[in-house]
């Protein structure tokens, strides 16, 4: 499904339940303190809450190569655990982004196909050839110049030099960043790569705000595990533990 699609559908389900009010709007500011938070939208409206969750996601930076953008999660992608399996055995191309982890990103999609090309887009400095020649990874070093195909896929790659390497899709290994200044404005507590830092619960540094999905993640738990039935988990097991908490505020 299309992100749209599982959007429209969540909000559709939501209908279902009286008590339960969808603002559409940019929230600007959250102000206050557990049990009296006020968050503030761009258009002067105000909503009192008793707890927060934070669930804006993040955004990914992508290179700056023509037909990149417009095929980022179609014929562009960059998780190999949630498409190399529909792309398996097919020719597919690795754009290098500088990470440091290009090569064994490369090395892993060996597990699906045995034809994968590494585009190194001008860099002919490699890390872990060996782990490239052991299985069989074939490296370019040209400067890409744009992605070609129809319908958002992707057909072949385009040199500035040397022949277009045919393909069936490309991926890559794009750094991300917070999508809202949220989580900074709060003082959360950030972990090294930009996550905010939870705990089992979901909670964050700060009593009553909780985070949720791929903007935040355990210290325990890997980085760049970002799926949408994680996503989904932790935003349940945030929902049930807020539950619970105003339950037993209600007793008092």
């Amino acid at each position: 499904m299309a992100p749209d699609a599982v959007r429209s559908a969540g909000i559709k389900q939501l209908a279902e339940y009286s008590d339960v009010e969808v603002c559409s709007g940019h929230v600007r500011e959250v102000g206050g303190r557990q049990g009296r938070f006020s968050v503030e939208f761009d258009d002067g409206r105000t909503v009192d809450a008793r707890r927060v969750v934070l669930a804006t996601g993040v955004k990914e930076d992508l290179p700056d190569i023509p037909g990149v953008a417009e095929r980022w999660g179609r014929g562009v992608m960059g998780c190999p655990y949630c498409h190399a399996w529909e792309m398996r055995d097919q020719s597919l191309a690795v754009l290098a982004t500088g990470g440091g982890a290009d090569a064994m990103f490369a090395a892993q999609l060996t597990q699906w196909s045995t034809k994968i090309t590494l585009c190194t887009n001008g860099t002919s400095d490699i890390d872990d050839e060996d782990v490239l020649r052991k299985r069989g990874v074939s490296v370019r070093t040209e400067r890409v110049c744009r992605l070609e195909g129809r319908d958002g896929a992707v057909e072949q790659v385009v040199f500035q030099d040397g022949p277009p390497l045919r393909c069936a899709g490309v991926f890559l290994h794009a750094t991300t960043r917070q999508a809202s200044a949220l989580p900074e404005q709060l003082g959360c507590v950030m972990l090294d790569d930009d996550s905010v830092r939870v705990d089992d619960a979901g909670k964050t540094s700060v009593p009553g705000i909780y985070a949720v999905g791929d903007l935040a993640r355990r210290e325990s738990s890997p980085s760049g595990m970002t799926f949408v039935v994680s996503a989904a988990a932790m935003g349940f097991v945030a929902a049930t533990t807020i539950n619970q908490e105003l339950f037993l505020e209600s007793l008092d």
